[in-house]
């Protein structure tokens, strides 16, 4: 090897500081001039430590999405040919499930949820006459858990624990306001049945549930906010409670995701996507969506998953990958 001499060693030297001092300029140049915002980031996203978004188009008008834990495997409802779609990398997805087509309505799929034996789960919207909660056991092999109400028009859905989910609903008649709440089903997968009984009432439209750390989550559209509550009091409560403690104010929430640290991931304003720290600060990650609809945390892989959803039902919602810290 031929070594340079010690002059052109600290030319190059000098040469390389140059040019990262130049590249952090011009990196400091772009945020001042708003380039955050230009990878669909808001400035609070990165500081947050969230990387620049991974877009991928889907040949979908999707809703919710979903993570297997045990793999990472990708899942979403698909409104338009009203199916479960998945995927094993996020990217290309195939038909998992197809739900049966309720006659004379418009297909609308809620909230994915995956039970602790990976038992993937999947709320029919129903419009105030077919509302439904279905398992789905294995690609293309479900049924639907008899006994829910089906007026009751159904958004969020969340396992807690083997046996039981959490249900957001409301009902909604002619042109009064929309009354919802929180009811828990168990079910035995066995007889495919299940039993209602409510937690919560007295919120407006109740649209995303989660649950950390023992405290169950609600959006609750028609109030701009999301409330908390004791999921063990709710459980042991005689009556179901008629009001609750209002976590945090946040305009237009949508479907709810939770992180390991309790952090809540929701729609925002009317075309972002926000942050909710445990202490109820509520921080804006992006600020380009069209219409941000479900979301998913991916724990073991540091990733957020966003649907990106369009006002027009004939173009393609985009399914939005955030790497979290």
């Amino acid at each position: 090897m031929r070594w340079l001499p010690a002059v052109s060693r600290t030319a190059c030297r000098a040469a390389g500081v140059a040019a990262t001092i130049a590249a952090l300029v011009a990196l400091a140049t772009l945020a001042a001039c708003g380039g955050a915002r230009s990878f669909g980031i808001s400035p609070q996203g990165v500081a947050f430590g969230l990387a620049a978004p991974r877009h991928i188009a889907l040949d979908a008008r999707a809703n919710s999405v979903a993570v297997r834990p045990s793999d990472g495997a990708v899942f979403i409802t698909d409104d338009r040919t009203n199916t479960v779609l998945s995927s094993a990398n996020g990217v290309a997805f195939t038909p998992y499930a197809a739900l049966p087509v309720v006659a004379d309505q418009p297909n609308a799929l809620s909230q994915l949820t995956f039970s602790p034996s990976a038992e993937l789960f999947v709320a029919r919207f129903g419009f105030g006459t077919a509302g439904a909660v279905f398992a789905v056991a294995d690609r293309g092999t479900l049924y639907a858990l008899s006994g829910p109400d089906p007026a009751r028009r159904r958004l969020g859905l969340a396992s807690a624990g083997n046996g039981v989910l959490l249900s957001t609903w409301f009902v909604k008649n002619d042109a009064g306001p929309s009354q919802g709440g929180l009811s828990l089903l168990s079910y035995d997968a066995a007889t495919r049945t299940a039993s209602e009984r409510d937690l919560l009432t007295g919120l407006g439209k109740p649209v995303g549930v989660a649950v950390a750390g023992g405290t169950v989550f609600v959006s609750d559209q028609t109030g701009n906010r999301i409330v908390a509550a004791n999921l063990d009091q709710l459980l042991n409560a005689p009556q179901p409670l008629a009001s609750v403690t209002t976590f945090a104010h946040v305009e237009s929430p949508d479907l709810l995701a939770v992180d390991a640290s309790g952090t809540l991931y929701t729609k925002c304003n009317k075309s972002g996507l926000c942050k909710i720290a445990p202490d109820g600060t509520v921080s804006v990650l992006a600020d380009d969506f069209q219409d941000a609809r479900g979301v998913a945390v991916d724990t073991a892989r540091h990733k957020l998953y966003a649907i990106d959803r369009p006002a027009s039902k004939t173009s393609a919602s985009d399914l939005r990958i955030f790497w979290l810290k």
